[in-house]
């Protein structure tokens, strides 16, 4: 079954406003089947109480000078390690040391838990160790607070950025996350208005066995999964001898392959078959389907993708179909796709707007 849900969000216990009993409401108000807690270098998870709406999986954002990320728990109980994190750190871009993130990363995975890198190329809080294996993270947040300004450029590019794991053979499972702090709108510290948070926007709908925390982290494991502003998708890929949905693998394949798609959403919109990185097939109109057939190379490791665009940009994509015999990825470390991932291009755009010299430290995040 599909279930609707938020990898990332903030309460009271670190820098959010909503008391775990508010946020509780207010995830049941936007009538989400779960959500993780996950506040800053904070174990808040017990103080949520049960409910019979909503699933609440338990997870910390680790905030550190190399950057942020998120770690989930199927059992709840909090990891040993986190009561050495200390007090949330702000990203120190030129202080940071490489490497510094790839020990507790280690020790995460280790330990059975989910490590998934948030907000990655969003600055000031982009990712900074490009030592850090990818083998370390099962998950990217590829698309974080559609809120922050900042992020309609971060967050396609972060799309971008994945896209090219995906072609290196790289599978690490992209989610997204609402990064969920205040739902009444705000100044920020330099002056902008922000709008408020809505809890599940952008909304990760997750294919499950059951509503529970082990269910769901398996099929996010497995990459049943995708991502929306809005839209809702239906996607499959045809083979003479199975069907298969997003996250599944093929193997070596017999042509030909079909796939069919639909969406459902407000307005116009457009739906792309998305092969190895390159649009194949498209088509728009409201609520669009298509289908689209794909001769494979057998012996190729090859994936597809659906989006679904509107004409201001992207509004959701699912995770692959792999098709083909599985392959090793080539890039071993974060930092082996850092410069070709437009980050160094958003913080110039974006640097003008820090000001060494203001009095007030920007937020977490």
């Amino acid at each position: 079954m599909w279930l609707k849900g938020d990898f990332h969000a903030h309460s009271t216990l670190s820098d959010g406003v909503l008391t775990p009993r508010r946020f509780i409401d207010e995830a049941e108000r936007e009538r989400l089947d779960f959500f993780a807690i996950t506040d800053h270098n904070t174990w808040s998870y017990p103080h949520f109480a049960d409910s019979d709406e909503v699933l609440v999986i338990a997870g910390i954002e680790v905030t550190m000078p190399y950057g942020h990320f998120n770690v989930f728990s199927a059992e709840g109980d909090e990891p040993d390690w986190v009561g050495g994190l200390g007090a949330p750190a702000f990203v120190e871009r030129d202080t940071a040391q490489r490497g510094q993130a790839s020990a507790l990363v280690e020790t995460v995975a280790r330990q059975g838990l989910r490590a998934s890198i948030n907000h990655p190329l969003l600055y000031p809080w982009e990712w900074t160790d490009p030592d850090v294996p990818l083998a370390g993270f099962r998950y990217l947040e590829v698309w974080n607070d559609p809120t922050w300004p900042e992020n309609r450029l971060a967050n396609p590019a972060a799309l971008d950025m994945w896209t090219r794991w995906l072609n290196d053979g790289v599978r690490i499972t992209a989610v997204g996350g609402s990064d969920f702090h205040d739902p009444e709108k705000v100044l920020r510290h330099d002056g902008v208005a922000v709008d408020g948070h809505r809890v599940g926007i952008p909304r990760t709908y997750v294919y499950a066995t059951a509503r529970t925390p082990e269910a769901i982290l398996a099929a996010v494991d497995a990459g049943r999964v995708y991502v929306t502003m809005g839209p809702t998708i239906e996607f499959a890929v045809d083979t003479p001898s199975r069907t298969v949905m997003a996250g599944e693998r093929l193997g070596p394949v017999e042509n030909p392959i079909w796939i069919a798609a639909r969406t459902w959403g407000e307005g116009e919109l457009e739906i792309r078959v998305v092969h190895d990185g390159a649009t194949v097939a498209a088509a728009s109109g409201a609520n669009p389907v298509i289908e689209h057939r794909i001769d494979a190379e057998p012996t190729e490791d090859s994936w597809i993708r659906i989006d679904v665009h509107d004409p201001d940009g992207v509004l959701a994509f699912t995770n692959p179909v792999f098709m083909g015999p599985e392959s090793e990825g080539s890039a071993v470390d974060y930092g082996s796709f850092t410069e070709i991932s437009a980050a160094f291009a958003i913080q110039e755009r974006w640097q003008h707007q820090a000001n060494d010299d203001q009095e007030e430290d920007p937020p977490w995040r």
